[in-house]
């Protein structure tokens, strides 16, 4: 009889997060540990997952997204009492929350970083989730994580600043990170457009800071020939209070174009097309489009925060602004179309001892 693995998404519906669920899947699919090892999958609606029912024993909890009180009635109760009697040889958490349970070895993957955000007045204006997040995730984080064998996080500073928030050992945090390859060669004949394009793909959140880039622009025009570039954003104003505050304050900037949300293909293709990425979030775990630029070989001038430095790793061809200096990003954008030398060679160096690159590697450890 194989043992058991159970996982434990259930808060996992879209975007990132439930990508890592995916990624999960795929991988345990492909390194063939399904045969090995017998896998529940506790998930948020099984119709997301219907392409893995041949591998995992999927079971659904479409109640667990309704209020926090009943999330953590799953993570502290529910979880104790199924796991109760049953011989579990790991519980993973994939979704930053230790729940209360029976297994052998048990691990928790931490992908939300808003215990080290400092959220201000936006935040609550936009996004009061985040907000209130920024204020008490790090108390959730704390609940029974001392339970665990292991915690994954993405990066080096989360796994530095999670040590101190849980005062865990460093060794028994494990940074797995999100780089992945792309399969370029079907871009290869798309060619460069004019004029010289700054391009930044995201989903519409406040901390993402769109304004910035608009803000750079709206000021660059007044003392630029806007002819000579455009910039590309991926939000329309359709798609909450924010985008349409940021679209409605900046419309009449000629060269901003608002496309609304692009299909991945069509972001793989903007970036071979365009002439360079602009990444201003202000909070991310990874910051998935630094790579994926990256993979295109496509100049970046990205925020000097953190996550930027350890995303971008080592590259050339990148430079930092202030995540809050509007008149920052505007000299660099305008050093890039002019040609100046504004973009150079990034090194980064690991800092964390312990460092997995797959599941696999993970579930090995035990």
């Amino acid at each position: 009889m194989k043992p058991t693995i159970v996982v434990s998404g259930i808060n996992l519906f879209q975007g990132g997060t439930l990508t890592v669920y995916y990624n999960f899947c795929d991988e345990i699919i492909e390194s063939k540990l399904y045969e090995k090892y017998h896998f529940i999958l506790f998930v948020h609606k099984v119709s997301l997952f219907e392409k893995y029912k041949s591998y995992f024993e999927i079971i659904e909890l479409p109640e667990s997204r309704k209020s926090w009180f009943k999330r953590m009635y799953y993570e502290y109760s529910y979880f104790k009492k199924y796991s109760k009697d049953k011989d579990i040889y790991l519980w993973i958490s994939i979704h930053d929350m230790t729940p209360k349970v029976h297994a052998k070895h048990q691990i928790t993957y931490f992908h939300n970083p808003t215990f080290a955000y400092k959220a201000g007045w936006k935040d609550f204006k936009y996004n009061k989730k985040v907000f209130l997040f920024s204020l008490f995730y790090k108390y959730l984080y704390k609940i029974n994580v001392h339970a665990n064998d292991y915690v994954i996080v993405q990066q080096d500073w989360i796994a530095s600043s999670m040590q101190k928030l849980l005062n865990m050992d460093l060794n028994h945090i494990c940074v797995m990170r999100a780089e992945h390859g792309i399969d370029t060669s079907k871009y290869q004949n798309v060619e460069k457009i004019q004029p010289y394009t700054f391009f930044f793909p995201s989903v519409s959140r406040h901390f993402k800071n769109f304004e910035i880039i608009c803000e750079a622009t709206k000021r660059l025009n007044s003392e630029f020939n806007q002819d000579l570039y455009q910039v590309v954003l991926t939000i329309d104003g359709t798609e909450d209070t924010y985008a349409k505050d940021v679209v409605n304050q900046y419309n009449s900037v000629s060269n901003i174009h608002f496309t609304g949300l692009l299909s991945l293909d069509e972001v793989f293709t903007y970036y071979k097309k365009s002439s360079c990425l602009i990444f201003p979030s202000k909070l991310e775990t990874w910051g998935l489009p630094i790579s994926e630029a990256k993979e295109f070989d496509l100049p970046m001038i990205v925020a000097d925060l953190p996550y930027a430095h350890e995303t971008v790793g080592t590259y050339d061809g990148v430079c930092f602004f202030d995540v809050n200096d509007a008149d920052d990003l505007k000299e660099k954008m305008k050093k890039a179309i002019l040609k100046e030398d504004v973009f150079s060679l990034a090194t980064y160096k690991n800092t964390s001892p312990n460092v997995c690159k797959s599941w696999n590697e993970v579930i090995t450890k035990l």
